[in-house]
């Protein structure tokens, strides 16, 4: 049997089982965003739908019966849903993908920061930052206004033109995480190291938050930025599916296909 819990006392609980993967969902506790999750436990499984952006993030916590009887029976039919290997392999034939991206967690380990000139931007540059991303391949699909209002959001200007982004997907100073991320970089500027300059930036500024769990996500076949989150001292933790699905079919067209 599945119940909803709103206690954040008892959800920090079953997060706090292993914080690289609850991450995400740790952030989620904080004030102006834990109003937009739902939770959900059957037993020590716990799950989180939350609502606050378009794709329908879905994150789980648990295995074996419990896990399944979680997945079949929380009141959502869709939504981006993120799994650890094992936890994929348990739900085959409860949900099912319309796209899966096997994505690697990595984490600050050893900070190795490339330096490079940036600017700080907030919720004024929005409209400029969201240009920058529709000029290439799906870049901000996850981004949200409330993001770039955190403060961590750094970027790149050639000839007062934003060419290179990069802030959080979600931070919080209570909780002591950060999921860096809404990294990208104009086509024509790429290959040049921007985006290993913003993402420096970013985590500096973090770092001088005493923010302790920095992670992000990065897709397991993309091994030049792989390498370059490397060379600034993030560590792979696991390997995790994620992507539109639905429970039991095709999901529908408004999911998008891609969250980085």
């Amino acid at each position: 049997m599945i119940t909803r819990i709103t206690e954040r006392d008892e959800i920090r609980r079953l997060l706090d089982r292993d914080r690289v993967w609850a991450l995400y969902a740790l952030a989620d506790l904080d004030d102006g965003l834990f109003e937009q999750c739902e939770w959900w436990a059957c037993g020590e499984a716990l799950a989180l739908v939350f609502g606050g952006i378009s794709i329908r993030p879905i994150f789980v916590m648990g295995e074996g019966a419990e896990l399944c009887e979680l997945l079949g029976t929380i009141p959502a039919d869709w939504g981006y849903l993120n799994l650890r290997l094992p936890q994929w392999a348990a739900v085959a034939g409860v949900w099912s993908y319309s796209e899966e991206h096997q994505m690697h967690r990595m984490v600050v380990q050893e900070w190795r920061p490339r330096h490079g000139e940036c600017v700080v931007l907030g919720p004024e540059d929005e409209d400029e930052i969201r240009s920058l991303y529709d000029t290439g391949d799906g870049g901000g699909v996850a981004f949200a206004p409330y993001q770039v209002a955190t403060g961590f959001f750094r970027g790149v200007r050639r000839g007062g033109a934003l060419v290179a982004v990069g802030g959080v997907h979600v931070v919080s100073r209570a909780e002591s995480v950060a999921g860096v991320g809404n990294i990208f970089t104009r086509p024509d500027c790429r290959g040049q190291g921007l985006a290993q300059v913003v993402t420096s930036a970013v985590v500096e500024a973090l770092r001088a938050e005493s923010i302790r769990t920095i992670g992000l996500n990065v897709e397991s076949t993309n091994a030049p930025a792989i390498a370059a989150y490397q060379r600034l001292g993030f560590v792979e933790r696991f390997t995790y599916v994620e992507g539109p699905a639905q429970r039991g079919g095709t999901p529908p067209a408004r999911l998008v296909s891609k969250a980085e």
